[in-house]
């Protein structure tokens, strides 16, 4: 079987939909119409590093170890993941030792590059200085050879940048990662009896985060770089094999992004998070009630930002003056953080809020007997916040880890999970943020993107045995689905269920003993740090 599988990041239900009914995504029209198309639910939260692993591995979060872009197993400023934070087996890894071919281009979490039988182009986050930017390790020099302009990802919508120009460099970055793929197919695979061969686009992600809703007089940016996707999908599917199969995914959908709810903030407020006494953390906090915060200094250190590349001075493809070793000196971070008196913490930017346990954090003070009554009280006052300006929760829904995870990796779950993005019982739309602990003064503040992630997402395809019909999946499904779907074993460890409707026969069943791996930790990049703290995730 050839199964050709395209990531659309962030791409949503409903705009897909919509823009399908007008005409403009011709060959993801196509798919639809000639086999499966539903809704795709994530993870929780619904980010990149946690989403990818899950559909690499086909297990929820706790099983396979990732939670967010940050890993604080071993300290409170965290280290960024990494495919070597993946704790379970690919299925990459699986198909390869099966006897088949994989290749992948551009998918993210897939740095440093996994040894499998086939290739691998990293996506994106891969460091541009990085040495393992390919697998095999000299397949990237060719291929920047045929196609010299070839990128992981691009930089983030600066200020005084031109939109449409921004977006007309997404378009090309979108054309040459379709080219890339080609290439990549046309000379190294093909052969094959049992080969999986996906594309990712990242761009789709980028131009709903910055242009969520500036379209104007009939010109939507998104739509322009969903249309050159949809192109690039249709001329891979114009060489493919006549019996292949095409499945076409997002690991999340999107919506508006209007406030952001500082998560630390309302915890220092509460009394569960304390800052340090020294004169330093005074002064630090002193600036910060007169708005000197990382989020009122970025455009600033975008203007700045801007000249240093024009000079070639700064090689970091995201982030300027606020990411700068002095000035984040001067900014409240982790460490003015009096951590031998906080009861609660967050760093994520999606809803969650760590308990500082005993037994788990380098400095911990919440013993074993105290931790459900404390995680009780930061709900029940999580859940009577109320919107500024409004008679509005919050928060749709609140939940203790277990409810959301399960696995070996619980322990090191967020403790408490919620949702202010989207729901029926909510305001919707806000951002429960503590990635970067205190980015803005404020318990309420602005937005600092227009757009932001939703769990929905969009599953499509069709080929050989798929069946159409409409049906609604979870991301955990097409690891088991891909694995059947090419006469591989599933093994039983896994969360997801075989989506028959797209891989007919039935899966057999095993269990492998080396389905869990050992985390490998690796130094992270300070290049890549910059790079999430430009997009607002750190």
């Amino acid at each position: 079987m050839k199964t050709f599988i395209f990531g659309i990041d962030g791409a949503s239900p409903d705009l897909i939909d919509k823009w399908i009914k007008e005409n403009h995504l011709t060959n993801l029209k196509k798919i639809s119409q000639a086999g499966v198309s539903g809704k795709l639910k994530s993870t929780f939260p619904p980010l990149t590093g946690p989403a990818w692993s899950s559909f690499h591995t086909g297990v929820n979060p706790g099983k396979h170890g990732v939670f967010n872009w940050i890993d604080v197993s071993d300290s409170y400023e965290g280290n960024l993941i990494n495919r070597n934070s993946i704790k379970t087996k690919t299925i990459w890894k699986q198909i390869s030792a099966k006897g088949g071919r994989v290749g992948l281009v551009s998918v993210p979490v897939t740095y440093p590059p996994e040894r499998v039988d086939g290739l691998i182009i990293p996506g994106f986050l891969t460091p541009s200085s990085g040495s393992d930017r390919s697998h095999p390790k000299e397949l990237f020099s060719e291929l920047n050879d045929v196609i010299p302009d070839f990128k992981y990802t691009l930089e983030p919508l600066l200020m005084g940048q031109n939109p449409r120009d921004w977006v007309t460099g997404l378009k090309k970055a979108v054309r040459n990662r379709g080219s890339a793929a080609r290439y990549l197919y046309k000379n190294y695979f093909g052969k094959s009896s049992e080969e999986v061969f996906m594309t990712h686009f990242v761009e789709t992600d980028r131009v709903q985060h910055f242009l969520w809703n500036k379209g104007a007089n009939g010109y939507d940016p998104r739509l322009e770089v969903f249309k050159q996707v949809d192109r690039e999908i249709g001329k891979t599917i114009d060489l493919a094999p006549q019996d292949s199969v095409f499945i076409v995914l997002s690991d999340h959908g999107f919506g508006p992004f209007t406030d952001t709810f500082n998560i630390n903030n309302w915890l220092k407020s509460k009394g569960y998070l304390k800052l340090k006494g020294g004169i330093r953390a005074k002064i630090k906090q002193g600036l910060t009630k007169l708005g000197f915060t990382e989020q009122n200094l970025q455009p600033l250190g975008e203007f700045f930002y801007a000249i240093a590349r024009r000079l070639n001075l700064l090689e970091n493809p995201t982030m300027g003056v606020p990411t700068n070793k002095i000035l984040n000196a001067l900014f409240l971070s982790s460490q003015n953080v009096n951590w031998k008196e906080t009861l609660a913490y967050s760093r994520s930017d999606i809803g969650n809020i760590r308990i500082n346990l005993s037994s788990r954090e380098k400095s911990g003070i919440v013993n074993e007997d105290d931790y459900y009554n404390l995680r009780e009280a930061i709900i029940e006052q999580l859940s009577e916040i109320k919107v500024p300006n409004t008679n509005e929760k919050l928060v749709d829904w609140i939940k203790p880890k277990e409810e959301i995870y399960s696995g070996p990796y619980l322990g090191e779950a967020p403790d408490i999970l919620f949702n202010s993005l989207e729901g029926t019982n909510s305001h919707g739309s806000i951002l429960g943020y503590g990635a970067i602990m205190f980015y803005n003064s404020s318990i309420f503040s602005k937005n600092f993107n227009l757009g932001h992630h939703r769990r929905n997402g969009i599953l499509m395809a069709y080929g050989k045995g798929v069946k159409k019909d409409k049906l609604d999946a979870s991301l955990i499904d097409l690891a088991p689905t891909i694995l059947n779907l090419n006469s591989f074993k599933v093994p039983k460890q896994m969360d997801g269920k075989v989506i028959r409707e797209i891989a007919p026969e039935d899966p057999e069943y095993y269990e492998p003993e080396d389905f869990y791996k050992e985390s490998i930790k690796s130094n992270q990049s300070i290049e890549i740090k910059k790079r999430l703290k430009g997009l607002g995730y750190l």
